[in-house]
């Protein structure tokens, strides 16, 4: 992110040329969606007429189906249409003295939009209305559903400029501090929720109504330098199946827990042990020099090396405007020496690499695919904006079938249509990692999924006797105490559910789950699901594999013919990805990156010659700040570190009876001390240290295996070991 200096007054943004006054978000959650309404408020305090232009960003998976302007007395309800005819549309009218409104999404970044009030007179106030419904993300293991709002846009590193790069393809600028706060209140119904808390704001929560809570910040003059965060904590006693429906549409949510995993992958027979290799690739731009960010980034690293099986692959790459490998291989084995050699860099590694350029390493990974028989798993960690999102992402689809990508966000205001969309068109997983927060926490967590068996081929039956499209067409796996969600679009509209209707989850011929119609819905105007459906169905699509990847052939002039008839196959795909775009676009009514809302607001004897240009400066992020960690944090932390390379840890007495109380003899047992100790250190972390157990879960899997190799794999003597210090401790 963009370092300003807060003493800076070239920085901070004057009243008079800031049309956006004031900006308020109005949400409604229930079960696994939100539909919000974010209002603003642009007032002409010039002596001429202007036109504004605010780019602010939206959570990717979000289906934008409203666009209205309120001026005076008079609302215009913006009308869906292709983004050229729209554009035309709204330059003709303020050519002709008239009042226009466009909305669009930027082509290149799927969370960034674009609002132009055109034709604003002096002394006027326009009230803008956007509305949007949004899938809630399962974090934290499932425990907890997290509502983002994002409100600031991070400044992006373009790689062909060598610098900062003005978001959405306008001339906006960053400032430290904005003349415009946010208000902000969310309704959240009472079902299967037993708290509600925030990361990013002081929060008041409204307990008096009978069915919902009133969420509304907990201070005033709140500025849009953070990502608004809720975390609503569930219920433990809630179904892993969810089926909800409305007028011709389904959606039906499943989270799996670990035994459905364990218990899909032992029915398709898949228990032999697949060679995995692991990258990890770090943001070391200048962005990260914070000590806090680069600290917690070394932790998330010695947390990952620590955590590796023995017998893989790894190798590490760290990037900014360039990239540097550890190792020249693209992976090499995980043994002691290449371990130590990983140890010392990581220990000594700094944010010293300039921008956040991304594309030249994920080229670098791509071309050194993983050999036959190997599984590749990327893990990657930034905290900034890139200004090409579009060919990162085409790229990444390009190595979905070798590798999958498990990203992580960092800081107030990451990119979240990368994060996101690196995992998604990888089949990998994604996670954002809030300020005053650990790192190595979430590196855990995700790390453990990469360990764990997933649940593919997912199939679902609707056992209705109706035509339905699935959306998405292609079901992505789902991992352990993850959500997958599964739309279902009714084309009949005369279908009427009834009671007797059971929906089916199948792993190839194994049963998964099921859930039934409980609740016939009234004929509404609630399209909730048809809309989310709808851009499930465009989001696939767009992540959809693109022919770009297709490598070059022979340069040779003869040649020539062959590769333009490639060039124009790729381009002919691409255009009709775009039409089928445009299609689900305006069928659902709902924004893409090639359709935008415009409203034309007529005016009498309008004459907008002297309008001029005002786009509303962003407020830049907050720096990112991190809590400092609790004691059983670092004593996990201090116990992940002195684990030898080979899974073993080697304990003298003094630092047994420190951990545990007892002396090492009160253990002992007629084996090798290493082995009593690391079975002590295992029993510890299980019992004392459960709550944290996605830290360690890498490095236990690892010494159980290692102790049961070295007790001749013998499973009672395995489990009596361990059971025997259980009752010990």
């Amino acid at each position: 992110m963009l370092r300003i200096k807060k003493d800076s007054q070239a920085n901070i943004a004057t009243n008079k040329y800031v049309p956006l006054k004031e900006i308020s978000i109005e949400g409604k959650i229930h079960s696994f969606a939100a539909d919000v309404t974010i209002k603003q408020i642009f007032r002409n305090d010039e002596t001429i007429p202007i036109e504004a232009v605010y780019c602010f960003p939206i959570e990717e998976q979000a289906a934008i189906y409203a666009f209205t302007a309120r001026i005076d007395d008079r609302q215009i309800e913006a009308q869906l249409k292709e983004k050229k005819e729209a554009q035309k549309e709204y330059n003709d009218a303020l050519q002709q003295g008239h009042g226009a409104y466009l909305l669009e999404q930027h082509e290149n970044s799927q969370d960034n939009f674009i609002i132009n009030v055109g034709a604003l007179p002096p002394g006027k106030e326009c009230h803008i209305t956007i509305s949007y419904v949004t899938e809630l993300d399962l974090v934290k293991n499932g425990t907890n559903i997290r509502f983002v709002i994002p409100t600031t846009i991070a400044p992006c590193y373009n790689p062909i400029k060598g610098g900062i790069a003005s978001p959405a393809g306008t001339n906006s600028k960053y400032v430290q501090s904005s003349p415009y706060t946010v208000q902000f209140q969310c309704e959240i119904e009472k079902n299967n929720i037993s708290s509600i808390s925030s990361s990013s704001h002081p929060i008041q929560v409204d307990f008096s109504q009978q069915d919902y809570y009133m969420i509304k910040f907990g201070q005033d003059n709140i500025h849009l330098d953070r990502d608004i965060l809720l975390d609503i904590h569930l219920s433990e006693d809630r179904s892993n199946t969810i089926l909800a429906i409305e007028s011709n549409a389904l959606m039906v949510s499943f989270t799996p827990n670990e035994k459905d995993c364990q218990q899909a992958m032992n029915n398709n027979n898949n228990n032999s042990e697949i060679t995995n290799e692991f990258l990890f690739i770090v943001d070391c731009s200048g962005s990260m020099r914070d000590e806090n960010k680069i600290r917690f980034a070394r932790q998330s690293m010695l947390l990952f090396l620590k955590s590796l099986p023995l017998n893989s692959y790894f190798n590490i790459i760290r990037f900014g405007t360039n990239y540097e490998l550890l190792f020249n291989d693209a992976t090499v084995i995980y043994n002691e020496e290449n371990f130590k050699q990983a140890e010392q860099m990581i220990n000594n590694m700094k944010a010293n690499l300039g921008g956040t350029q991304l594309l030249e390493p994920l080229k670098w990974v791509e071309e050194h695919s993983p050999k036959e028989g190997r599984c590749r798993q990327i893990f990657l960690l930034t905290d900034g904006e890139i200004a090409n999102v579009s060919e990162v992402l085409n790229l990444s689809r390009s190595m979905s079938k070798s590798c999958r990508i498990f990203s992580f966000g960092l800081g107030k205001s990451p990119s979240r249509s990368l994060v996101k969309g690196l995992a998604r068109s990888t089949n990998g997983c994604f996670c954002f990692i809030p300020p005053s927060t650990n790192v190595d926490i979430y590196v855990g967590q995700q790390l453990e999924k990469a360990l764990q068996p997933s649940i593919t081929n997912i199939e679902i039956k609707w056992n209705l006797s109706t035509e339905i499209t699935t959306a998405p067409t292609n079901i992505p796996p789902v991992y352990v105490n993850d959500r997958l969600i599964v739309y279902g679009l009714i084309n009949d509209e005369s279908f009427v559910f009834n009671h007797n209707t059971i929906i089916e989850l199948y792993n190839n011929t194994n049963k998964l789950s099921e859930a039934n119609v409980k609740r016939i819905p009234n004929v509404t105007n609630d399209e909730t699901i048809h809309r989310l459906a709808g851009k499930a169905l465009i989001l696939e699509l767009q992540h959809s594999q693109l022919p770009s990847s297709i490598k070059k052939g022979s340069q040779q002039t003869r040649f020539q013919e062959y590769n333009q008839q490639i060039a124009k196959s790729a381009d002919d795909y691409k255009d009709e990805i775009k039409k089928r775009i445009i299609e689900l676009s305006l069928k659902y009514n709902i924004l893409s990156p090639y359709t935008s809302f415009v409203g034309i607001e007529k005016r009498l004897n309008g004459n907008n010659d002297q309008m001029v240009l005002r786009e509303v400066p962003i407020q830049i992020s907050a720096d990112d700040q991190h809590l400092q960690t609790h004691d059983n944090q670092n004593i996990v932390r201090y116990l992940i570190g002195e684990q030898k390379f080979d899974g073993l840890w080697y304990f003298d007495s003094e630092i047994i009876k420190e951990l545990t109380g007892k002396s090492l003899n009160e253990f002992q047992r007629s084996i090798n001390q290493e082995l009593i100790v690391t079975a002590i250190i295992i029993v510890l972390l299980e019992t004392r240290f459960s709550s944290l157990s996605s830290m360690y879960y890498g490095i236990v899997q690892k010494a159980r295996k290692r102790l049961f190799d070295l007790l001749i794999k013998d499973n009672t003597k395995f489990q009596t070991l361990l059971d025997d210090v259980r009752k010990q401790l």
